[in-house]
């Protein structure tokens, strides 16, 4: 952690450039990292991607590793993906329940296990990605990594700000609870890597408290009935199997950052249980809020007053209406509700600006808090817009993401376990900036192109179904086509058939 340094390397330049050519050592630059020096040494991070040495690993909180996760995912919209299987996907309570507890499990084993390349490395997700997808190819990652932490961002803002509109009785605009949320984001991932530690391993505890009462006070009104009948074994499981991507591409998507969390742990740190901590981090508030989620929407059947606010005001109004009998104590409880979108918003807003470093050598010269201010900047106006369709533009990002990762994922545990033989030794870490000893990027373009092909044969979207998508699909009693999105399961075996064979050409002819 920064404030745990040794005292020997208090006197060290550490936040210069990432490729020295760029700015010579002396003159302004001198003056302004000395400045960065200064911020650090009071707790704000100003390192950016550099490499952190053996030396300088000195977190031994490795609770941590697990706690950042459980309240990253102890928030509200958790609790609205669980909602989706009812709400969008027509599924009854207990098939919900079991789509979200297998998509889970599954879900978070990409997490766990890059999790564990932290400590070894040293190094952040995005810069670790080099070692597979060489210079190039990192900084295309890197860009949909951004791409993907400011979407996240956008949406859950959509749902602290319609939840603070409830708390208002509906005289706060959605655009203003957007910008409350996004303000107390931005300051703790400014701070940094020590500051969203402390916050994270405390701020679930009233949250996950509230769930607990939400879900008390409304169990009388859950129910598995009043779903329609399903007409066709076919129509539920392709209704799984979108629901189940939504809920996947949800718990993977902390694939492409897990590692941001674990860097100032020591090189020995047991990788055993970094991946077992982050894993039971994970799942565990996943699979219980989710459940809560579906349960609480299974209330609108029996509810008139829960449908009526559901449907004026999505996610938020169905909390604010499964907490009205509390009265007073429940918009405590929705104002509670609405500040848990900080503690997810910190990784997306903190690990956005550590990849946007790894884009290009000119990037990394920017100081790594500058990007959280312009991140927030884009991302709210995103989310103000996109509050006007929220459960759809919930389930298109969420699965197209997963698409990208399903990429990401292949290439990067391909290289791990193909051609570094599940070894972290095997890595020559000290290259990690430099693109003449890292990969081409050729094997992981040209293999994630074919993977793009998979994705777009497999997807079932709104305005796009893919051949395999209709094959897999099939039409309801009402002929209404009902897709089964397996855009996810394409683009992760595309990607994992071609990836080896291309990275046997590069290392054939190229040598790395």
């Amino acid at each position: 952690m920064a404030t745990t340094r040794s005292a020997s390397l208090s006197s060290t330049n550490i936040y210069a450039p990432t490729d020295s050519t760029l700015v010579s050592s002396t003159g302004r630059w001198a003056r302004f990292s000395k400045i960065l020096n200064k911020l650090d040494s009071v707790g704000l991070e100003a390192r950016g991607i550099a490499r952190i040495t053996p030396e300088e690993r000195t977190d031994s909180k490795l609770i941590n590793t697990a706690m950042i996760w459980v309240a990253a995912n102890t928030f509200i919209s958790c609790f609205a993906i669980g909602t989706l299987g009812p709400a969008v996907f027509n599924l009854g309570l207990y098939d919900s329940f079991a789509t979200v507890t297998f998509f889970n499990l599954l879900g978070a084993l990409p997490v766990a296990a890059m999790a564990c390349a932290g400590p070894a490395s040293g190094l952040r997700t995005m810069a670790f990605s080099r070692f597979s997808w060489g210079y190039y190819g990192a900084s295309l990652a890197a860009s949909l990594n951004c791409i993907a932490a400011i979407g996240w961002s956008a949406v859950n803002c959509i749902t602290g700000g319609q939840t603070l509109r409830v708390v208002s009785n509906n005289t706060l605009p959605v655009a203003v609870g957007v910008i409350i949320i996004a303000i107390c984001t931005l300051v703790l991932s400014f701070a940094g890597y020590k500051w969203i530690h402390i916050y994270e391993r405390y701020s679930w505890i009233p949250v996950f408290i509230a769930f607990c009462i939400m879900a008390g006070v409304g169990a009388k009104n859950f129910t598995n009935s009043g779903q329609a009948a399903m007409k066709s074994g076919r129509i539920e499981a392709a209704n799984v199997l979108s629901f189940g991507g939504t809920v996947f591409g949800f718990a993977v998507a902390w694939t492409s950052l897990a590692a941001d969390y674990n860097a100032y742990f020591p090189e020995d740190t047991s990788s055993t249980k970094v991946f077992t901590l982050t894993y039971l981090g994970n799942i565990i508030p996943l699979m219980l809020i989710e459940f809560l989620g579906a349960a609480v929407y299974t209330g609108t059947y029996t509810n008139s007053a829960w449908a009526s606010a559901y449907n004026s005001n999505s996610i938020g109004g169905l909390i604010g209406a499964s907490l009205s009998s509390v009265h007073g104590f429940g918009k405590f409880l929705l104002i509670l509700f609405a500040l848990s979108i900080v503690a997810n918003n910190i990784p997306n807003t903190y690990s956005l600006s550590l990849s946007a470093q790894v884009i290009a050598p000119v990037f990394s010269r920017i100081p790594r808090f500058i990007y959280t201010i312009v991140a927030t900047a884009i991302y709210i106006p995103i989310a103000i817009v996109g509050a006007a369709k929220f459960n759809e533009s919930l389930t298109t990002f969420m699965d197209v993401l997963s698409y990208w990762l399903a990429i990401f994922i292949a290439v990067v545990f391909e290289e791990h376990i193909l051609f570094k033989r599940c070894s972290f030794k095997n890595y020559d870490f000290s290259v990690w900036n430099n693109r003449k000893a890292l990969p081409i990027s050729f094997a992981a373009i040209g293999a994630g192109l074919i993977g793009v092909c998979g994705a777009v044969l497999g997807m079932s979207q709104t305005h796009f179904v893919g051949p395999i998508g209709k094959v897999v699909g099939v039409t309801d009693h009402n002929n209404s086509f009902v897709g089964a999105d397996v855009g996810f399961e394409m683009a992760f075996a595309f990607t994992a058939i071609i990836y080896p064979l291309f990275r046997f050409i590069e290392l054939r002819f190229i040598g790395r």
